[in-house]
């Protein structure tokens, strides 16, 4: 990784990308990017837009990065995208991140696109994406994650993050008590700050009903989103709020209402039937990690749980951990296909599975096969620590 943005906007002026007219929507923050940008595409979709999103990381593969209307950009396209990049950057050096930022970019032009939805890949003043200028930018919330990249305390971070804030135009920012770094950026930017809790709200009505309300007397009674979580619903209402605030995108209630509940997405809180019921979720810090005991207690209050785990070596896992005491009824760890895992014998050490008591194996399927044997009943599986973790068991 190089943030230095310098080198990947001369190639895209080369390639002649900046002229972009589309409507673009930005989405950064720590968890939550990629279930807003589901949810945001989904309403736009249903609205009758034509909708290009990239995202990242991948699951099963590279092609989900890319998608048009929720579909995947098949691998001839992306091919050519990558002959033209090649072709035109000369000697400049690229990241894998700006590479495929920039064949996104390219597809989606070719396309003729009326929306394009870009997800931050890691903080958001230097990310690649943020070589286009969004029409609204959505924040979706800050923790403690890459501190080694982007600052050791979260107000650094929330720095970074509104970086993909623009003069004049639309800035969301989707949790509550935002960063003083935020509202200081945003002032200095110049966007025009919209807060949740603040400009912009929702209520939580029943079990599967919730209310969206902002200061310009909009409401609309929502069912719940297609992506399970209470988390979900603030994600959903950060994505009306922005797609109100947009210039030229028409606001229509019933295709917010119909757009939220189709809305889908890979790895989060993803239950899978079969003999044993699974759930997989990419929870990898500790705020994610808080999200997904909070979701169990939550939808499964009656039942015991077995635990999938590995986890990236760059991550805080002492924060992780701290919040799964007596979660699960046993753990089972592994080594995982990525060269950044934690190999799972240095993952034991640590001293959290002094009391847990884990199963080690060098693989996830047969970590999950070691948990199917623990499992009676109604016990559930719950694979999770990264996208790495759950890719295998959606492959069954």
């Amino acid at each position: 990784m190089d943030f230095n943005l310098s080198r990947i906007i001369e190639v895209a002026n080369k390639l002649n990308i900046n002229n972009i007219n589309s409507k673009v929507f930005t989405v950064a923050g720590t968890n939550g990017k990629g279930s807003t940008v589901a949810i945001l595409e989904s309403i736009l979709i249903e609205s009758g837009y034509k909708v290009g999103s990239y995202t990242s990381p991948h699951i099963l593969e590279f092609n989900e990065r890319i998608k048009i209307n929720k579909t995947s950009a098949n691998t001839e396209e992306i091919c050519e995208a990558f002959e033209l990049i090649e072709e035109f950057r000369g000697n400049i050096t690229l990241t894998f991140f700006e590479f495929s930022t920039l064949a996104a970019l390219l597809i989606f032009i070719k396309n003729q696109l009326d929306v394009i939805i870009l997800e931050v890949g890691l903080g958001g003043r230097l990310d690649a994406v943020n070589i286009i200028d969004p029409d609204v930018s959505i924040i979706t919330n800050i923790g403690l994650d890459h501190t080694s990249i982007l600052g050791d305390d979260s107000e650094k971070i929330a720095y970074e993050k509104s970086g993909i804030m623009r003069k004049n135009k639309p800035a969301i920012v989707g949790y509550s008590e935002a960063h003083l770094s935020v509202i200081k950026s945003s002032k200095d930017i110049g966007s025009n700050l919209n807060m949740i809790n603040r400009d912009f709200f929702y209520e939580i009505k029943s079990n599967d009903e919730w209310t969206f309300t902002n200061n310009n007397n909009v409401k609309i009674k929502c069912k719940n989103p297609g992506i399970k979580g209470k988390i979900q619903i603030n994600n959903a209402a950060s994505a009306i709020q922005a797609i109100y605030c947009c210039d030229g995108i028409a606001f229509d209630e019933n295709n917010i209402i119909n757009g939220i509940e189709k809305s889908n997405i890979l790895g989060r809180f993803q239950v899978i039937e079969g003999n044993s019921l699974t759930i997989l979720d990419i929870a990898h810090n500790e705020q994610s990690v808080c999200i997904l005991v909070e979701n169990l207690k939550k939808y499964y209050p009656n039942n015991n749980f077995h635990a999938v785990f590995s986890v990236l070596k760059d991550k805080n896992i002492d924060q992780m951990l701290k919040h799964l005491r007596k979660v699960f009824q046993t753990w089972h760890i592994s080594n995982c296909n990525n060269e950044r895992a934690l190999n799972v014998k240095d993952l034991r050490k640590n001293s959290f599975f002094i009391a847990e008591k884990p199963i080690v194996y060098d693989s996830i399927d047969d970590a999950y096969n070691g948990a199917l044997k623990h499992t009676n009943g109604d016990d559930i599986i719950v694979v999770f620590g990264s996208s790495y973790t759950v890719a295998p068991i959606l492959i069954k």
